[in-house]
């Protein structure tokens, strides 16, 4: 009986491998080369840390975690095509995701580059996508240039700005804080802009976001065994611009733009306001 099981197994585990090695099989290359780009930026953010002293073991684990969302972005798309494939043929999903994950890679090997003290021209990056004139491919990357950019907004912060902090409490705290907010500002990002014509709709789903935003960040704290103290002077000191902020975010949702101009509004104060606490959290040391 044991022997069966394990024969089943076995064939189980073959079969499924077989399928994905058939299913990944005519686009090996691409994955390969964007495995590489992986590779050569998580060496180029490496060499930066060690340069400004901010190496941590935190920069092994982003690799493991993105090498991981890449995988499954990729055999997700993969899986849809291979079911889409008696109504259509087609790896054009496929083929604009790894693009434009290599290009987003390419973007991070590239800056890192440019803070070792390469030369890097500030305008090659638009050069090289005006020139690959890909319509479907410039979209993605027009829709994302928002989010990539608070994105890197954020990283920047926590690579560069937090570390400089001497008291490891205050470190842990912020860590988190813009680790939870980084993820707020992403999933706003991803809320649907077909809704004009019902603002109160994007004023609950942001604030609900926001919510869930504080609520994540207080577990977090307590997890990370950070004295109460600190926590409540940090409240203390940002309750009045975390209030601003609020009523910000109402006259935004409230306002007349489209919600496409009210996410990249309701961004920009959240961005604002994390900007104005690192430099609070300076003057408080």
């Amino acid at each position: 009986m044991d022997k069966n099981y394990i024969l089943i197994k076995i064939y189980g585990a073959s079969g499924i491998l077989g399928f994905f090695c058939e299913v990944f099989t005519s686009m090996q290359t691409s994955y390969i080369i964007l495995l590489m780009l992986i590779f050569l930026d998580t060496f180029a953010g490496i060499s930066n840390a060690i340069k400004y002293k901010r190496f941590c073991s935190k920069g092994l684990y982003k690799f493991t975690k993105k090498v991981m969302a890449y995988a499954l972005t990729m055999i997700t798309v993969r899986l849809l095509e291979t079911i889409l494939n008696p109504l259509i043929t087609t790896t054009m999903l496929s083929h604009v995701i790894i693009a434009f994950l290599a290009i987003t890679e390419s973007v991070s090997i590239l800056k890192n580059l440019t803070l070792l003290g390469i030369p890097i021209p500030a305008n090659i990056l638009p050069l090289l996508i005006k020139t690959l004139n890909i319509p479907e491919l410039n979209t993605m990357l027009e829709d994302s240039d928002k989010s990539v950019k608070e994105s890197s907004d954020i990283d920047d912060i926590i690579n560069y700005q937090i570390p400089t902090f001497e008291d490891k409490y205050m470190r842990t705290l912020l860590e988190i804080k813009y680790d939870v907010w980084k993820s707020v500002i992403n999933q706003i990002m991803l809320i649907d802009e077909t809704t004009n014509d019902n603002p109160d709709i994007l004023f609950y789903k942001t604030l609900s976001l926001v919510e869930l935003g504080f609520g994540d960040m207080s577990r977090r704290w307590k997890e990370a065994k950070t004295p109460s103290k600190y926590i409540k002077n940090f409240s203390l000191c940002n309750k009045c611009k975390v209030d601003n902020c609020l009523k910000k975010l109402k006259t935004i949702c409230y306002s007349e733009k489209t919600t496409k101009e009210k996410k990249e509004k309701i961004i920009d104060c959240i961005m604002i306001a994390l900007y104005q606490t690192i430099i609070n959290a300076r003057k408080n040391i």
